[in-house]
Parts: C-alpha cells; structure tokens; sequence
C-alpha cells in the first residue's frame, strides 16, 4: 500500500467519531431547510412591486431559505428519506475530499508513518495534533477544523488546517 494510501486510512480511523457528528449536522440541517422550503411554497414571497398579472416569485428569497439555488433544487418536493440520503451522499463526499486534501499535503511534508495522536472532539469540529515520522525525523502535525456555515452565506462546510512542524 503506498503512503498516501496508509495516511488516508489511518484519517479515516481517527477522524471516524467527528465524521459522524457531521452527517448528523448535514442530515439535521437538509431536514431543517427542506421543511423551510415546503413552508416557503406555502406562500411564496413575490417581488414587491411587480406589475405582472402573474405575480413573479422572488426566487432569491427561496435561495436564501435554502441556502443556495442548487440547494433550494434539490431538496424541493422530496420526503425526509430522500433528504437523509442525499445528506449522507453530499457529507461523504466532503469528508472524502477532506481526506484526500489532507493527505496529499501529509505526503508532500514526506510523512512516512502517523505514530500518534491526540484528538479534541467538541461541537463544532476538533483539533488535533499528531506525532509522524518523515525522511528528516520525527515532526509534529497540527491540524485544526470545525464545522463552517452561516445565515446566507454558505452551506454547511469542514474548514480544516493543517500545520506540520
């Protein structure tokens, strides 16, 4: 197994209990904004002084509920299971995306072998330092994340450091 290989799998080990939290969060958060959007359809918001005859929606108002246009396309009309799925789908491929990251930059620093670690999990990400071998000796690998996001701003997000000293 080559290197890059071995640091992915030993990330996925460690970060398995903070993996978890996030696709619980992703779920909650894809329920909480697909009941907004079906809430919104209700009655929807119409651009104020509109002279046409069909009152034309503000899409940007769904957007914003939604926390984005695609968001707001994929989670209109589907049942909580289809939201569960599609949430699970969507943090799978961001925690895999993460891992990748991190490793190419774990092999770039010519890490050969993760010997330790120590994890803080708390509710919002985690920090975590870790002891490795490389061609040069044994360094330190500080690496920093918490869960992103904010009202109007961007979808639910990782936002990971890593420091390797």
């Amino acid at each position: 197994m080559t290197i890059y290989k071995q640091i992915i799998k030993d990330l996925e080990k460690v970060f398995n209990k903070f993996d978890i939290l996030y696709k619980e969060k992703k779920i909650a958060d894809y329920l909480e904004k697909k009941e907004a959007i079906k809430k919104w359809w209700q009655n929807p918001t119409t651009l104020e002084g509109s002279n046409n005859k069909f009152h034309r929606v503000d899409w940007d108002d769904l957007h914003r509920i939604a926390g984005g246009k695609i968001l707001a396309e994929k989670l209109n009309g589907i049942n909580d299971d289809m939201a569960i799925d599609l949430a699970i789908k969507d943090a799978k491929a961001v925690i895999q995306a993460r891992n990748t990251k991190m490793a190419r930059k774990l092999e770039q620093s010519e890490i050969t072998k993760i010997i330790d670690n120590n994890i803080e999990v708390n509710s919002d990400g985690f920090n975590g330092t870790f002891q490795v071998e490389t061609n040069k000796g044994r360094k330190w690998v500080r690496i920093h994340t918490i869960i992103a996001g904010g009202y109007n701003i961007q979808a639910l997000h990782y936002r990971t450091l890593v420091k390797v000293a």
